[in-house]
């Protein structure tokens, strides 16, 4: 993958562009689900929690009956009767009571099994890809398309400050443009005509990277070459300076003889 740097305008260009990919969960379900059964239990508790507040208000002499309840949801032995429950177990004359789990711990604990069933079938049975591994796939895609969006927006933001070397991919594309556009004056290898060597290390107008792509973009009037930009995209233009720079040290047969200067990169 290449990483084309953009300018500042680019980049807030192309993020506004790939905002329209906006990613929805591919399981929206499970939320709501998980949602509704923590808002039904926190209803119940205090609805349970209120008509006794109510209960022990309204009806002082039901007390009994109240404590009845409560000990039917707890099933805590009375004070009295711990004697019943001791352990034998003790530790630093501190004895431990065998008190059964309170019941409605206990149907609590029954309705998560009950939801993990369902959980395990509507995730793992039921024909559509709702597992981690399936919203990591559906994130990959959508970063895949945002990427795709950017490089839209970044290849019109190259410019000869910015330039860099394609890769194989783009100096094919690079061949393809020479072969279009540049073989009248330079030849089908690069070795001339018209127009200089393409080959040697001796340029008119600068031999690096950012010196071809200038000398494409805007030509060399006075030496007859046109400027390109209003043909060529900016990335066009960086894939045929890219495929020109692979040229150097080729030595097609008939290649003209060097002129200019000797480019030494720095």
């Amino acid at each position: 993958m290449i990483l084309i740097t953009a300018d500042p305008a680019a980049i807030t260009e192309a993020a506004a562009a790939a905002t329209k990919y906006v990613y929805l969960p591919s399981d929206p379900m499970s939320a709501f689900v998980i949602g509704t059964l923590v808002f039904i239990i926190v209803v119940f508790l205090f609805l349970i929690f209120s008509m006794l507040q109510f209960k022990r208000i309204l009806y002082p002499d039901k007390e009994p009956a109240l404590k009845g309840f409560m000990q039917k949801l707890t099933d805590t032995v009375p004070i009295e009767k711990e004697e019943e429950i001791l352990m034998d177990h003790v530790y630093d004359g501190i004895r431990e009571l065998d008190n059964n789990l309170p019941p409605w711990w206990k149907y609590l604990f029954y309705a998560t099994i009950v939801f993990g069933f369902g959980y395990i079938y509507y995730y793992h049975f039921t024909g559509t890809d709702r597992l981690q591994i399936g919203e990591y796939n559906q994130e990959l895609l959508v970063a895949e398309t945002e990427m795709v969006e950017y490089r839209k927006h970044a290849a019109n933001s190259i410019d000869e400050s910015n330039v860099k070397m394609s890769d194989e991919a783009g100096i094919k594309e690079g061949y393809t443009l020479f072969q279009e556009n540049c073989i009248a004056c330079h030849g089908k290898t690069g070795g001339g005509g018209v127009g200089p060597n393409l080959t040697d290390e001796y340029w008119l107008h600068g031999g690096g990277l950012s010196d071809v792509f200038k000398t494409i973009k805007y030509g060399v009037p006075q030496k007859g070459m046109i400027s390109w930009k209003s043909q060529l995209s900016p990335l066009n233009m960086q894939q045929l300076t890219s495929y020109i720079m692979s040229l150097k040290g080729t030595n097609p047969e008939k290649a003209k003889a060097p002129q200019g200067e000797l480019y030494i990169a720095k």
